[in-house]
């Protein structure tokens, strides 16, 4: 069962094996996330994943190892999701802090959008 994912656009680099390349966070959850880069990976390829969130108290910047599970090509370049390997308890409640975070801003966006008569 896959946690629950939020779209975003943070800044992400991306290191592998061959050199890194820089790309924009488009989903994350504390399984997995999905990024828009210039580059591609060939399913099964490990990457670190090095991006900034902001968390209940600071920005926190996370290096979190992945495996690309899937890959598509677009006009930006190529989707890539990539399944967390060895996510560690707190990566993971910063993460969870995160979601929470974006969910509030959701709730607030449909609340301003309602009107009373």
């Amino acid at each position: 069962m896959d946690s629950i994912s939020v779209k975003t656009d943070r800044s992400v680099t991306l290191i592998g094996k061959n050199g890194q390349a820089n790309g924009i966070l488009a989903d994350l959850s504390t399984e997995s996330a999905g990024v828009q880069s210039p580059r591609g990976a060939r399913v099964g390829t490990e990457l670190e994943l090095v991006f900034e969130i902001p968390t209940s108290e600071y920005f926190r910047t996370l290096r979190i190892l992945g495996k690309v599970t899937h890959r598509h090509n677009n006009a930006d370049g190529s989707y890539l999701k990539l399944h967390f390997d060895r996510i560690t308890p707190t990566q993971r409640q910063y993460i969870m802090e995160f979601i929470e975070y974006k969910q509030r801003l959701a709730l607030l966006g449909k609340k301003s959008h309602v009107r009373s008569y």
